[in-house]
Order: structure tokens, then C-alpha cells, then sequence
């Protein structure tokens, strides 16, 4: 019962100081003393810890996206909150730009991501791919209190999502160039056949072809790919993630303190890392 108590107190220490970052907009999590906890008189609810991780909104990020607004207006049903669309794009791209490979060419999104974001499916078990953005990890509780990994791992769309068919033209006209991005995008939507296709065809994808399994609900696959690859940032995260989520705790605190340390702190992936591993500490 101690080592409960105490490491739902970690957990809440982490989660709680979610803060926009200052030069991208993204989120950013840091740890609060035990002096900065004194000063709450009522501890936070589940509904104020999911706020606070989803409070990702930014002039900065404004400036670095020219994001053309889409005919249908986004809003977050399911938790009642504006996912920010261009901070949602800086980080679906920015899996391109760590661990050696070729920093992804500035590109703008296709005119319907931000009806995408506030339509894309919520997310427990997500991976750090091109495409996937941690803001699509937007309701808490289930990873707080009575968890269940088995319930809360990725599984594969039975159908796709219906129109955006300006996001489908996008995918089509920079597959060639962006594979991996565009596989992303495709399993955003639903549609393993097309993610297949430009996944085949990318090089330097090994990542991205073991988030596709794990998405298909190929999770110990996945798991096992992963460990097979480079120690890239990304990598380091869904190797934690993913025992995480396959019940396999204490693994997962390692490997997730690597990716912390390898992922920019101003990124959304970061703060992501940091709840995973709350959640490895929680149910330790």
C-alpha cells in the first residue's frame, strides 16, 4: 500500500507541471518540488490532471506552422478542448529530425489537419512516429487508476475514416518524397493499405514499420522489432511505451529515462515520455 501511495505521488508531482514551452509551443513537463505542492490546499481531480496535459496552445507555434484553416471547424469533443492543430504538426513531423537521419524538409499541412486532429482517434498506446502526434493521448484516467494495458493497446480501424479527401491528394502528391509521413497520415485515417504502400517504398523506415504493427495490434511484434533497432530517440521511447503497455513496468522506466534525455524538451513527445513514466511508477 506504501509503494502505491507513493508512486501515485510521483505520478501527480510529474503530471501536474505541464507547461507550454517558451520557444515552440509545444508541451513541456517538469517535476515539482515538494515546497511548490504545499501551496495546493485541494489535491488536483483526474478532470484537472487531463487539462493540464492537454493545455498545448501557442502564438509560438502559430508562426512556425502557416497552417490554412479547413472549412470545418475543430473542436475536441471527447475532452471538451482545442488540440492546438500546428503544435499537433510540429510533432507528427519531428521523428524525422532525431537520431541521425536528414532533418525532414520545412512542409506545410495539408489544408484538412486540423479537422483531422480534433476527428483523429484518441489514444492510450501511442507510438513516436511520423504522422502520430502525442496529443492524441488526451484522456488520462484510464492510464491513472484502474489500469489495463491489454484494454488500452492500439488496435487496427475496422473501416476508415470517411472524406478528407484533400489530406488523401496530399498524401498522394508527397508520398514519393515523404513515405514515412504519409504512412503516418494514412493510419491516422485508417487506411493500413495505403500506410503499407509508402512504407514499403521508404528507406531508413524500420521505426515507422514497427509502429505500423503495433497499430495493426501486432503489439509483441512490434516490441521485438524495436529491440532489434539503433537507440534513436525515437526508438527509446517505444521500446519504453511499449512495455508500458505490454505490463513489463520496471523495463520501461529505463528505457523511457533514455528517451526523456534524448528528446528535446520542448517537445510534446517529451512531456509524453514523462507521463509513460509516471504511469510505469504508478503501477509498479
Amino acid at each position: 500500500m506504501a509503494g502505491e501511495i507513493a508512486g501515485a505521488s510521483l505520478g501527480r508531482d510529474c503530471i501536474l507541471a505541464v507547461y507550454p514551452a517558451q520557444s515552440t509551443g509545444v508541451m513541456r513537463m517538469n517535476s515539482m518540488t515538494r515546497s511548490n505542492l504545499t501551496r495546493v490546499s485541494v489535491p488536483p481531480t483526474i478532470d484537472d490532471l487531463m487539462v493540464r496535459f492537454l493545455a498545448n496552445r501557442s502564438d509560438a507555434a502559430t508562426a512556425a506552422v502557416d497552417l490554412v484553416e479547413s472549412e470545418v471547424e475543430p473542436h475536441d469533443v471527447a475532452a471538451g478542448f482545442r488540440v492546438d492543430a500546428r503544435a499537433a504538426w510540429l510533432d507528427a513531423v519531428a521523428a524525422g529530425t532525431w537520431g541521425g537521419n536528414a532533418p525532414t524538409p520545412a512542409i506545410q499541412p495539408p489544408n484538412d489537419w486540423a479537422a483531422l486532429v480534433a476527428q483523429a482517434t484518441p489514444a492510450y498506446a501511442l507510438p513516436l512516429a511520423a504522422g502520430h502526434f502525442p496529443q492524441q493521448v488526451k484522456d488520462l484516467q484510464p492510464l491513472l487508476a484502474n489500469f489495463r494495458p491489454s484494454e488500452l493497446r492500439s488496435r487496427r480501424r475496422t473501416t476508415p475514416l470517411p472524406g478528407f479527401h484533400e489530406l488523401r491528394a496530399w498524401i498522394a502528391r508527397h508520398g514519393p518524397t515523404q513515405p514515412q509521413l504519409a504512412a503516418g497520415l494514412a493510419r491516422l485515417l485508417g487506411d493500413d493499405t495505403t500506410a503499407d504502400h509508402w512504407l514499403a517504398t521508404a528507406t531508413h523506415a524500420d521505426n515507422d514499420r514497427a509502429a505500423n504493427l503495433w497499430m495493426k495490434g501486432e503489439w509483441q511484434a512490434a516490441g521485438a522489432a524495436w529491440d532489434t533497432l539503433a537507440e534513436t530517440p525515437a526508438v527509446l521511447f517505444n521500446r519504453g511505451m511499449a512495455r508500458v503497455f505490454l505490463g513489463r513496468f520496471s523495463e520501461a522506466r529505463e528505457w523511457l529515462q533514455k528517451a526523456i534525455t534524448a528528446i528535446p524538451d520542448t517537445s510534446g513527445w517529451n512531456a509524453l515520455a514523462r507521463l509513460y513514466l509516471a504511469v510505469a511508477e504508478i503501477h509498479s
